[in-house]
């Protein structure tokens, strides 16, 4: 039965373990070996991966992250085990308005100590891109804050990807982590849900930006970084 499984039939099977953090490890073996022998009768080159979806790649590379969460040996060559990394790394995304508004207001935090020490880059422990990097001056504490806009959930739950990114980022690399979901933010912004109109904007934009920045130093606080 298992042969007639396609590669990304398998790659979802094993992703979906994954997500649910399941336990039957001892699966792997027959699911990971068909993409053994996928991977080496395609030639074992450098281009092997492009017959691989993008989306497959990508959920391979959590299963293995998944993997090393457990300290499981993910069964798979090492130089596939490369390729699936680097193919994941080379994933480029381009910064929301969302997430530039918050970047914006964390830099508005600087009288707090707050400091943005990097924006778009990978993580190097697990590869994942990670949206904005925010330290205290002269201080090594620093946090990852995830902007988590409307194609990260269902129905305001977490999708499967995200809530490994989150899990996997919380356990595998060496920075805490801030997930800042799009609604949440949505609701601070000037003319969301305002009961009465004001004939003077600034004054609105004002109440606006310190609304953001006070939600802003909330959540640092629940998360003992302030």
């Amino acid at each position: 039965m298992m042969e007639d499984f396609t590669m990304q039939q398998i790659i979802n099977l094993r992703w979906s373990l994954a997500v649910l953090n399941s336990e039957y490890f001892d699966v792997a073996g027959i699911l990971f070996s068909k993409i053994t022998k996928s991977y080496n009768s395609q030639g074992n080159n450098e281009v092997d991966c492009r017959n691989t979806s993008t989306e497959g790649l990508n959920q391979l590379h959590q299963v293995l992250l998944w993997y090393e969460e457990n300290e499981k040996n993910p069964l798979l060559p090492p130089k596939l085990r490369k390729e699936i990394k680097l193919a994941f790394i080379a994933n480029e995304g381009r910064p929301s308005e969302l997430q530039k508004d918050i970047l914006k207001t964390f830099e508005s935090l600087e009288s707090l100590g707050i400091v943005v020490v990097d924006k778009e880059i990978h993580c190097n422990q697990t590869g994942y891109s990670l949206d904005i990097v925010i330290g205290i001056k002269n201080s090594q504490k620093e946090m990852v804050v995830e902007i988590d806009g409307p194609s990260h959930f269902i129905a305001h739950s977490p999708n499967g990807a995200t809530a490994l990114k989150r899990r996997q980022l919380n356990s595998l690399s060496d920075r805490a982590l801030l997930s800042i979901p799009y609604w949440e933010w949505d609701e601070l912004s000037y003319g969301s849900n305002r009961k009465h109109k004001r004939a003077n904007k600034s004054i609105e934009k004002d109440d606006e930006k310190k609304r953001k920045q006070l939600y802003l130093q909330e959540c640092l606080r629940g998360k003992s970084f302030l």
